[in-house]
């Protein structure tokens, strides 16, 4: 997944500029390629992806500085007003966590009496190696291993979006596009309307129709002019759902240029079911998770034996005039085993096998994504290969609905016929329209669910559209 590549593209993004606001309507024409870089830079939630996957880098450097020697100098000092006794402390201690099992811990402490102006020293340093609880080095870089997984999980959600948000962007510049082509549908089935009610009042006043004709054409007028306010309705409502998702300005007015093709085509179906389950990101989550269940077995198995450390320790104690003279004592080795073990051992048990249940329950759900991942490929390819053949036969009807349409229109004018068949034939033609309309836009949507569900939506690939 790349996760510590995945930043500056993020601010690659958000370096374009901020279109202008308050424009006047449809002033702007706004392309696919300049709508996917303003989702991919001002997303609102792909940029809460971004501050978390910077947190979880963050926290993996506090994490793995935590493994590095710790050293802490220390001083006091102390007073006895009703004795007149004082003394004075300072010294350090050193700590140092293997990631590997063993931990060492040093202190070296002078103490001063400045009653007798005598120093005493006290230094121990202690090498412990764990040899049952503990022994399994995983138990020691837990710590880092969650801090890396953390990151890497973090890496995988923000690239997950990315795709979402190209996936997103595209179908909502596809249905703008669409409904504004509708709305132009639906504006020259109102002028037709307008002047078939104009030929109707005409005849009728010339006596060769009836009122009824004049009546029904007059309603089919006002049908064709709700049609355009719920047209333009859904225009802007595309519209406004495509200004949320590519973070543009709420006032931005633009219109678009439907895409005349998609940046990459869609693999053959065997080769998208294979792609799916080796690069979705979703699918290795999923193993990742079956991974983190596997470490929360061998922490809890580890947790269940008894402590036993071997203990490897060098002492030396000394006194003197001075700090110097007192560093001078005797030093001895100290070699041992220490150990405890509690006596109700059933809580480590049940945690044992709550991690042992949760391992079982991660690898069945893997696998149902896997089963899942590959059902959605192989559902947008019939989704596909359904809207190409809808498409063929929506184009062949709205060819055969608009002669409809011209016939019965010509029929009326030259007096055979009333205007029943007129405006019959107008909405079946008008349906057709929007039929062929919708079945065009299906076949893009359906090529997008294809690339998206087979891994071969690359955003950056995307992003090269003009």
């Amino acid at each position: 997944m790349r996760p510590l590549l995945l930043l500056p593209m993020v601010l690659a993004a958000a370096a374009i500029p901020a279109p202008e606001t308050a424009l006047p309507p449809f002033a702007v024409l706004l392309s696919i390629g300049d709508a996917l870089k303003s989702g991919l830079g001002r997303n609102p939630d792909l940029l809460d992806s971004a501050d978390a996957y910077l947190q979880a880098r963050a926290n993996e450097r506090a994490t793995v500085a935590s493994y590095y020697p710790q050293v802490t100098p220390f001083f006091s000092t102390e007073s006895n007003r009703a004795t007149g006794a004082s003394s004075r402390s300072e010294g350090v201690t050193l700590g140092q966590q293997f990631p590997f099992g063993p931990s060492l811990s040093g202190t070296l402490a002078l103490d001063r009496d400045r009653a007798t102006g005598a120093w005493t020293s006290s230094t121990r340093i202690t090498l412990a190696q764990p040899l049952a609880r503990g022994a399994d080095p995983a138990v020691a870089a837990e710590p880092l291993r969650e801090a890396r997984r953390a990151v890497m999980q973090q890496g995988i959600g923000y690239e997950t979006l990315r795709r979402r948000i190209v996936l997103a962007v595209y179908q909502s510049y596809l249905r703008v596009a669409e409904q504004e082509q509708a709305l132009d549908i639906a504006r020259e089935r109102l002028e037709r309307g307008r002047r078939l009610t104009s030929f109707s009042r005409a005849r009728f006043l010339a006596g060769s129709i009836s009122r009824l004709d004049v009546l029904r054409a007059e309603q089919q007028e006002k049908t064709a002019e709700v049609a355009a306010n719920e047209s333009g309705n859904g225009a802007e409502d595309a519209r406004e759902f495509l200004r949320r998702i590519a973070g543009l300005p709420r006032d931005y007015a633009f219109c678009v240029r439907p895409p005349e093709y998609l940046p990459d085509a869609e693999p053959d179906l065997e080769d998208a079911v294979e792609a799916a389950i080796e690069q979705r990101p979703e699918v290795a989550e999923s193993r990742a998770e079956v991974v983190d269940a596997e470490f929360a077995v061998r922490l809890a198995r580890s947790a269940e034996l008894p402590s036993l450390d071997a203990v490897l320790s060098w002492e030396k104690n000394g006194s003197g005039a001075t700090a110097r003279e007192s560093l001078r004592g005797d030093s001895a080795f100290i070699v041992g085993l220490r150990s405890e073990y509690g006596l109700n051992p059933f809580r480590l048990a049940a945690n044992r096998r709550v991690a042992e249940i949760a391992l079982a329950a991660k690898k069945r759900n893997a696998q149902l994504l896997e089963d899942d991942v590959v059902r959605e490929v192989r559902q947008a390819y019939r989704r596909l290969e359904t809207a190409s053949r809808n498409f063929e036969i929506a184009a062949e009807s709205a060819r055969v609905a608009e002669l409809q349409a011209k016939v019965a229109g010509l029929r009326f004018e030259k007096g055979l016929a009333d205007n029943f068949n007129v405006i019959d034939a107008e909405n079946q033609w008008n349906s057709a329209r929007l039929f062929e309309l919708d079945a065009r836009y299906g076949i893009l949507l359906a090529r997008l669910e294809c690339l998206f569900s087979s891994s071969r939506l690359e955003p950056d690939r995307f992003l090269v559209v003009p």
